[in-house]
């Protein structure tokens, strides 16, 4: 491997145990601002170790009646279910999905937002203290020609057993909109957001370049005018697809088309310690066509679901987790 890494030790512990004190977001923005972007030369997939905590075969929870499902979450607020939703010019909505069938029991539509490019999903701790958010990232861009990229933040919904098969509506009111660039006016094509809930840092990691970039919008993210993302570094993979911080935030999926990589942090550890290890194979059998979505669920086990491709129509897959 071949990187530097420099960091106070008495900084990453105020960091962490400040948390929501008026200092700990200040701080948290120093940290990043005095960041170097680092590089990483391990070899993926080759060489890398097989993570055995995991089935090694996924079980189908049936089949999704969605067609371009780009990412996936499991739900807080109601358990029992996952949210999902499409990408590129697909409507403006976010599904829940039973995760033990794949049925779509409700969709919650975003008024008056325009699905661009919604290419992953996250959820966790926000603004409210206490509040359960869901981010959606506006991301992608295949073509390289936007000149900024959105997140939507809103509270949760929860589901009333009445709602199912219907349409219900998040109020635009009740959405906040972060607007960012990227840095030197780049542009990006993004697929994977990941939430980190210890520092409510944002995360996102590039698809399309020589190596996956990662980026980061730290908390405080502002809604009143657009933010310009930082570098944090770069992995020594490409074609990440998606991925998912599970609640604890001690371990992390991303994906590509081919495999599933996994991480895990010590309780002591920041988000650059986990970033810079060296990544286990988690199991991906089957390998989806079009596969985009991973996330864990409480107990961190994981899911996967693909678009409809090459007329195979997308399963809900269930990863069970066979020890800590």
């Amino acid at each position: 491997m071949n990187f530097r890494h420099i960091l106070s030790f008495s900084l990453i512990f105020i960091l962490f145990a400040c948390n929501q004190t008026d200092e700990g977001p200040d701080l948290r923005k120093e940290f990043w601002k005095n960041h170097v972007p680092f590089e990483l030369d391990y070899s993926v997939p080759l060489g890398l170790d097989r993570n055995d905590r995991f089935i090694e075969r996924a079980e189908s929870r049936g089949t999704s009646d969605l067609i371009e499902a780009s990412g996936i979450v499991v739900s807080i607020n109601n358990p029992g279910f996952l949210w999902t939703h499409e990408d590129k010019n697909n409507t403006n909505e976010i599904f829940l999905l039973d995760k033990q069938t794949a049925e779509t029991v409700a969709s919650f539509e975003l008024e008056g937002i325009f699905n661009r490019d919604w290419e992953d999903i996250e959820i966790g701790p926000g603004p409210e203290t206490g509040a359960t958010y869901i981010y959606l990232g506006e991301v992608g861009d295949n073509d390289r020609v936007y000149r900024d990229y959105k997140i939507y933040r809103f509270k949760e919904p929860i589901f009333d057993p009445q709602q199912r098969g219907q349409k219900v509506t998040i109020p635009n009111t009740a959405i906040e909109v972060i607007t960012f660039s990227y840095p030197d006016r780049l542009r990006h094509d993004v697929e994977t957001l990941l939430l980190d809930p210890w520092t409510q840092d944002l995360f996102l990691v590039t698809k399309r370049d020589f190596f996956s970039i990662i980026y980061v919008l730290p908390y405080p993210q502002t809604t009143e005018e657009p933010m310009i993302a930082t570098k944090v570094g770069e992995f020594s993979f490409t074609r990440a697809v998606g991925g998912n911080i599970s609640l604890d935030g001690r371990e992390m999926l991303i994906k590509t088309y081919d495999f599933i990589l996994h991480w895990e942090r010590d309780v002591n550890e920041d988000m650059v310690d986990m970033f810079m290890k060296i990544p286990t194979l988690a199991p991906y059998n089957p390998t989806e066509p079009q596969g985009e979505a991973i996330c864990f669920d409480q107990n961190k086990n994981y899911f996967t679901l693909s678009e409809f491709s090459n007329a195979i129509v997308p399963k809900l897959y269930f990863y069970e987790r066979l020890r800590p």
